[in-house]
């Protein structure tokens, strides 16, 4: 390689800066076109075969970018085609000095092994790459890397000598090392233009590409960009706008597409009169559309303002189905809270149904009803139940705050005038104002001051039974709800003053089927005590247990204790017929065994099917000081010594009623002074707790405890121990006789 003469340096290191100001001039638009502008400037200073400007590309596929100047030699301008583009470079000499960070020479190319080797393989190529290597045999070249301050080399500046003939300078790496920072320099900036540009088309399509609208504007205050979403939300083309200032754009023309236009530019020109604003609201557009408006500063990664961003987001579907799903939550808290309120109104129904169903007495459920009346019916300062009577009378049976006079006035007939009208129909009536309502007369209103009321019979199987009124002193509308609480209270007291009646009448009969069925005094006998008891079963009125004492022609004593199957009237009927029968048959048959058969043969024919009598007659005589008993079927009687002895009295027959023509027994036992004879039927000794019954071991230690006491306490006191046992009253009817001889 020549070495030129140091005039020749001296004059190519004045230019360097000149070239280099040129250099940062450098403005095309393509990085590959201002890298062959800046080789062209490089060739200027040095006048090489080739000169390369080799840049790292970071912004397109390909990993270079190279940018060429041909000198004029034949050789060279015949190189041209076959080192145009961004392909690898054939012998990698610029590769290699910014791999190396440093400059790299090569007196002959042909004489490294690895570039005839990398020769080698591209002449093994196309007729392109075949025709390089033969160009490049006798090349010699130096590349110089492109570095800036604190960051890697960018890429080379290369330049090719392809024969000694043109030998490149000395001093080329000084004169290519002087250009390197203004090279670097245009390169990078080149390359950062080159990706800000692609990032904004980048920006700009994901921008255009998103359904929101976006609406940016620049630090100061200008419209920059805005996407067809937005222009579809607003109704206007905003990037005929860009440039213009945009508060000025949205009180001219982007106002105008809502509903409240000067309160929507108020508040945006408030918005970005702020840097530090950040706020989301919504508006409702002209076109029936809601949208929602975002809109924030930004800022780059100092915090550096950058200008500011409005989001709009057509949000209707959402509002919709947010006011439909709210309308909706709605309804079904109504309806949820008129269940509840319905729940709550059956419970307190069903609470009322069983006070007025607990009540024992007409006159305790008139007032129940008046109370659960006014409870539910509120407001009403008044209140009356009245009853119809056997003559079609309807009369006053419970008031409330009704002066006397007007009570006596509260008098009316079934069938006639309007109360009785009103009965007969079975329907309510109901009174707003009785000041407007000409059916209404003032007899019993005006006095009171009644300005409306709701009468509501009181019906039960088609029967009119009363009716319950509810008066106001204020004209006042009863509801739906108010009529049908209270006809469904009114239906619950009707079924339990039914009841009531019906109650009272069986107890009517009861008490006096009872009374007739039980001696009403025991006979007084010289030289005997007599007590008796009956008790019937928990919640009976009439039971199937019976006794029964009378005295003979004779003086003897006849004691009958006796027991029905079934309970009730159709048991009663049974009761006394045999406690009669009984009676009247030991008039004229002496013994006990007489007297019992004959009474099975009378009443087998006239016993229902599955019904029977169990009984054990007893007649006691003190002349000979001994007893005669028959017993059909029934627990045998005890007999208690003077001392404390008991026995008891076994020689069972069957009960009456079963078999006819059965022939039945009678034993005789000494019956002495001090002895005693208990007789009972079997529900005193079948009470039970925990399923262990009282049984005759229970009543031999009653009677045992009952020692020294008269006939009466004894009677008293089994009845007690078989209750206590128990643990309250017993569940089937009792009767127990005690019969004790004197001394």
């Amino acid at each position: 390689m020549a070495i030129w003469s140091d005039p020749t340096a001296r004059a190519r290191a004045d230019r360097v800066p000149a070239v280099a100001a040129r250099v940062a001039a450098v403005a095309a638009a393509d990085l590959g076109a201002a890298l062959c502008e800046i080789a062209a400037l490089v060739h200027e200073v040095l006048p090489a075969d080739v000169v390369a400007v080799r840049v790292v590309d970071e912004t397109e596929a390909a990993d270079h970018r190279t940018g060429h100047h041909f000198g004029p030699a034949p050789a060279a301008q015949a190189l041209e085609p076959l080192l145009r583009g961004d392909g690898p470079d054939p012998i990698a000499i610029g590769d290699a000095a910014r791999a190396a960070g440093a400059p790299v020479t090569w007196p002959r190319v042909a004489a490294e092994a690895e570039h005839v080797a990398r020769l080698a393989e591209l002449a093994g190529g196309d007729g392109r790459l075949g025709a390089l290597h033969r160009a490049l045999f006798d090349a010699a070249g130096v590349a110089v890397p492109l570095t800036l301050p604190g960051e890697p080399p960018v890429g080379s500046t290369t330049l090719i000598a392809l024969s000694g003939e043109a030998a490149l300078p000395p001093d080329a790496i000084a004169a290519l090392t002087a250009l390197t920072p203004q090279i670097a320099l245009v390169a990078r900036n080149h390359q950062l233009a080159v990706r800000s540009r692609r990032t904004r088309r980048t920006l700009e399509g994901v921008i255009a590409s998103i359904p929101v609208g976006v609406i940016v504007s620049d630090v100061r205050g200008r419209l920059s960009l805005a996407n067809r979403a937005a222009d579809e939300l607003v109704g206007i083309e905003l990037g005929a706008h860009v440039g213009r200032p945009i508060t000025a754009v949205v009180d001219e023309q982007v106002k105008w597409r809502f509903t409240n236009p000067e309160e929507y530019a108020a508040r945006f020109l408030a918005i970005h009169a702020d840097p530090e604003a950040e706020v989301t609201g919504s508006v409702d557009t002209v076109a029936g559309r809601v949208v929602e408006h975002s809109s924030a500063p930004v800022r780059d990664e100092d915090g550096g303002l950058l200008g500011r961003v409005d989001i709009l987001h057509d949000v209707t579907a959402t509002r919709h189905a947010l006011d439909d799903a709210r309308r909706l939550a709605e309804e079904r808290a109504m309806l949820l809270d008129r269940e509840e309120r319905r729940a709550q109104e059956e419970a307190d129904l069903a609470r009322a149904a069983q006070a007025l169903a607990s009540a024992m007495s007409p006159a305790e459920i008139h007032e129940r009803l008046l109370d659960e009346a006014h409870h539910f019916v509120a407001g009403c300062e008044k209140g009356a139940v009245l009853t119809v009577d056997r003559r079609g009378l309807v009369l006053p049976a419970a008031t409330r705050n009704f002066g006397e006079a007007t009570v006596e006035q509260l008098t009316f007939r079934l069938g006639s005038g309007t109360v009785g009208r009103m009965l007969e129909s079975g329907r309510p009536l109901i009174c707003n104002d009785t000041a407007v309502d000409d059916r209404i007369s003032t007899r019993i209103t005006g006095p009171e001051g009644i300005r409306s009321f709701m009468l509501v019979p009181l019906m039960h199987g088609g029967r009119v039974l009363g009716l319950v009124s509810v008066n106001c002193l204020q004209p006042r509308e009863f509801g739906e709800r108010e009529v049908r609480i209270l006809t469904e209270l009114a239906r619950h007291a009707a079924g339990a003053l039914a009841n009531a009646l019906e109650f009272e009448r069986e107890r009517h009969i009861a008490e006096t089927l009872q009374q007739a069925l039980i001696a009403d005094r025991l006979p007084d006998v010289p030289g005997l005590e007599l007590a008796a008891r009956y008790q019937a079963a928990a919640g009976s009125l009439v039971g199937g247990d019976f006794y029964s004492a009378w005295t003979l022609p004779d003086d003897r004593l006849a004691v009958l204790v006796g027991d029905v199957s079934g309970k009730g009237v159709d048991a009663a009927g049974v009761t006394a017929m045999a406690r009669y029968m009984a009676e009247a048959l030991s008039q004229h048959r002496p013994e006990p065994a007489d007297v019992v058969g004959e009474l099975n043969d009378l009443m087998c024919p006239r016993l229902a099917d599955g019904a029977l009598v169990t009984l054990v007659l007893t007649v006691v005589d003190t002349a000979r000081g001994e007893l005669r008993w028959c017993c059909a079927g029934h627990p045998p009687p005890l007999l208690v010594g003077a001392g404390g002895t008991m026995r008891a009295l076994e020689d069972p027959c069957p009960p009456c009623g079963v078999f006819p023509g059965e022939r039945y027994r009678q034993s005789t036992e000494p019956f002495g002074p001090g002895d005693a004879l208990v007789l009972y039927t079997d529900g005193l000794i079948e009470a039970r707790r925990r399923l262990r019954e009282f049984g005759e071991d229970g009543l031999r230690r009653a009677l045992a405890d009952a020692a020294g006491l008269d006939p009466r306490g004894v009677v008293g006191a089994l009845h007690a121990a078989a209750c206590d046992w128990r643990g309250g009253r017993l569940t089937d009817d009792v009767a127990i006789a005690v019969v004790r001889r004197t001394a």
